[in-house]
């Protein structure tokens, strides 16, 4: 007989680039109970995770005693997940495809601090060849151009930004949000 393989047999890492937000977590929770597993976990050959901490995490909690699908791979041949149970143009097609892309954009924060210690000290990895700092990114914008920016509300608050947005016919809130700022360029 042979031994049954848990979720819990696979190490996190605990050298984890990712802190994970909070948002990102929750979309993740409802990622997986609304639409079950969409995006894989990915382990080495001694069971530690590479990507997916997160994912192992929650589904620790959302699928306690069922055995995990184990597909071995070399890396050489692409590893398609194939969900019988959606069907193409439906809610539940559309739903799975949304949360994988605000659970990929929301549940990112790098460590930069255990990237430096960690890829660049201990390992002379090239970040910036990967992406992680690239040159000149306040020229760039930041990735993608884009300078992500927070802002919080209370409830009034936010009742009145909605209303404005309402009565102005905006649409998004980036759009009432350049209505209402204004700046003084500093020299």
């Amino acid at each position: 007989m042979s031994k049954r393989i848990k979720l819990t047999d696979f190490q996190p890492d605990e050298k984890n680039f990712n802190k994970h937000s909070q948002l990102g977590m929750s979309l993740l929770e409802k990622s997986v109970e609304q639409v079950g597993v969409i995006e894989s976990i990915t382990v080495s050959a001694d069971d530690k995770i590479i990507s997916g901490n997160a994912r192992q995490e929650v589904m620790n909690q959302k699928f306690d005693g069922i055995e995990p699908i184990i597909v071995e791979s070399d890396g050489k041949r692409p590893i398609i997940i194939k969900r019988k149970d959606i069907k193409s143009n439906t809610a539940q097609f559309h739903t799975a495809a949304l949360l994988a892309n605000t659970v990929a954009k929301h549940n990112i924060r790098l460590d930069e601090e255990k990237i430096q210690e960690v890829a660049v000290e201990e390992y002379n990895i090239d970040v910036q060849e990967l992406g992680v700092f690239p040159e000149k990114e306040e020229e760039q914008g930041g990735p993608l151009g884009i300078y992500p920016l927070s802002i919080i509300l209370n409830a009034k608050e936010y009742k009145d930004f909605q209303l404005y947005k309402k009565e102005n016919g905006i649409r998004t809130d980036t759009e009432a949000f350049k209505q209402l700022f204004t700046y003084k360029t500093l020299e």
